[in-house]
């Protein structure tokens, strides 16, 4: 990309007010990142819905010093950055909801557009744990997969390393800009990881890894991958945010047990019990994705229907309050007179069963 561009586009990624949605709007009516700061403040009204304050943000220009400095640390670190409208932009990342505009990343590109998997589980594993995704990370590049997983101590840094030493190509996630060092015990591994397979994220240079960051990450983890596995996971792990969301895209949930005393296996047992695939080995993850495909040609003939799977009480209180149009889980907690906590878990279980969709910032509706 020419520096003339680059500069637009990350121009408008800075412009307060411009997720993802907005910048893909503005671009696609305008032509390019370049032709937007290049109209008159007026044209700004002609795409509906577009706030006030964005459009006089827009219409001030680029902030000046804050571009320079991103420029500058992305030739500083040598990261390319990739827009949805770039040739190697995976067509997979298109196919979720609110799909990243752009990329920044180092290593190889291309990377993103192979075939794979994502393991990722708890940041506090057990020793078995850290075993079983080691094991299952270096049969999947064995096999042709790349692996993906968030960078995160624990089970996705024993993913990463495990793809390295069997010789395959892994990708790492961030959840903070392509600059900072998030986890510092992981600086070395990401200079690896570039070396064979990429390091990217969708945040701005210099992004700091804030709590928030996370949960939006963990789309892009599932979104690139045909199926997720979790490794060891509590009830408040963010591994179930990644199920959620690949449960939302359409890819395949996958668990590994653990011991039932163990507190680090309690989500995954869940997922299990809710239907995802238990997973012993490398071969229960390659049934999965073969009986999914068998499963959406099943879904195209003509005549086949799917009965709707049977609900909990309590799960029905929370479904006859959802509507076919997007709701906050608040508004369906106020509704259904319970706590968010409560609903949140009742919702992925509904969404399990394939009865709602979820989308970032803890919207729901049914299908």
């Amino acid at each position: 990309m020419k520096l003339e561009e680059l500069k637009a586009w990350i121009g408008l990624q800075l412009v307060p007010g411009v997720g993802n949605i907005t910048l893909r709007r503005l671009v696609e009516h305008f032509g390019s990142a370049k032709a937007v700061w290049e109209v008159r403040p007026a044209d700004f009204s002609e795409i509906v819905r577009l706030p006030a304050q964005v459009r006089d943000a827009l219409a001030k220009g680029p902030d000046e010093k804050a571009l320079e400095r991103s420029i500058g640390i992305l030739e500083r670190v040598g990261a390319w950055t990739m827009t949805f409208l770039s040739k190697d932009y995976p067509s997979l990342l298109n196919e979720i909801q609110n799909p990243p505009a752009l990329l920044h990343g180092i290593g190889d590109p291309s990377s993103l557009k192979k075939r794979a998997v994502a393991i990722v589980g708890s940041r506090y594993p057990s020793s078995y744990g850290l075993d079983v995704a080691r094991m299952l990370s270096s049969e999947l590049v064995q096999h042709g997969y790349t692996v993906i997983s968030g960078l995160a101590l624990g089970i996705d840094t024993a993913s990463h390393e495990a793809a390295l030493r069997s010789g395959g190509n892994t990708i790492a996630v961030k959840g903070c800009g392509i600059d900072v060092a998030y986890p510092r015990q992981n600086t070395d591994l990401v200079r690896r990881i570039a070396d064979h397979g990429a390091v990217i994220t969708e945040l701005p240079p210099g992004s700091s890894p804030e709590a928030r960051n996370f949960p939006i990450r963990n789309r892009i983890i599932s979104g690139l991958s045909y199926g997720v596995v979790i490794v060891e996971a509590n009830m408040k792990s963010g591994s179930l945010i990644t199920a959620s969301c690949a449960l939302d895209q359409g890819r395949e949930v996958m668990a590994v047990p653990g011991s039932i005393y163990s507190y680090r296996s309690s989500g995954t047992h869940w997922l299990i019990k809710q239907g995802a695939r238990l997973v012993e080995n490398f071969t229960d993850i390659m049934e999965e994705l073969g009986a999914e495909k068998q499963r959406h040609n099943k879904d195209l003939v003509p005549g086949v229907s799917k009965e709707r799977p049977e609900l909990s009480p309590e799960e029905q209180n929370v479904f006859d309050k959802l509507e076919p149009y997007p709701q906050h889980i608040d508004n369906i907690a106020n509704l259904c007179g319970q706590s968010v906590g409560q609903v949140s878990g009742l919702l992925l279980q509904m969404e399990l069963k394939d009865l709602i969709q979820a989308f970032p910032g803890q919207i729901y509706q049914l299908k």
